[in-house]
């Protein structure tokens, strides 16, 4: 069994799947990206991200884009799976297939990333082609919640909401379901 803080799978693993996955859906045309674990990503599996927009060149004319981006994976929600090894190496690769859709936006088709037309034939091309449960949304909410810091009670029906980040003001904002007062629950580590 993975050690607590050791990722699910190695660098050189990620990287063996990002090659197949350029060979098999995007014809070897994707530039080499890094591919990281991040400690700090719980809201989500996997994100793409770049420094520089879609267009970028450095002063002389050469492309800056290739050393300022990376696709960042979730250890915290990742992690969480390895107990069942065969899901979680499942769940990497369908997250790096669906950042790879957004560097292909970016790299190959030099737009900003989005979930829009161009994504959904791209998943849907990859999904038909052998490659299951790649998505839009990833399917972690229970490991997405537990590791939410901040609740809040709403007073009149008692639903729950949850964040990452202290974004819900009570004296701004009401329950989405009765438009009861919220009430900030004791913060959870």
């Amino acid at each position: 069994m993975p050690h607590r803080d050791s990722p699910p799978l190695s660098t050189d693993r990620l990287q063996s799947i990002w090659l197949d996955l350029n060979a098999r859906f995007f014809d070897g045309r994707l530039p080499p990206i890094q591919i990281v674990w991040s400690r700090r990503l719980t809201a989500s599996s996997g994100m793409f991200v770049s420094r520089v927009g879609p267009r970028a060149r450095t002063e002389h004319g050469t492309d800056a884009r290739s050393e300022r981006r990376a696709i960042r994976l979730s250890l915290p929600l990742l992690q969480s799976l390895s107990v069942r090894t065969s899901y979680a190496e499942q769940e990497v690769v369908s997250t790096i297939a669906h950042e790879m859709i957004h560097q292909w936006q970016f790299d190959l088709l030099k737009r900003r990333p989005d979930h829009g037309l161009d994504f959904l034939r791209k998943m849907t091309e990859m999904n038909r082609s052998g490659l299951v449960g790649v998505t839009i949304y990833h399917s972690l909410r229970k490991e997405v919640q537990a590791l939410s810091r901040y609740a809040w009670r709403c007073r009149q029906c008692g639903r729950i909401y949850q964040r990452h980040r202290r974004s819900i003001q009570p004296q701004r904002h009401r329950c989405g379901q009765c438009r009861g007062p919220l009430q900030e629950l004791a913060y959870v580590q």
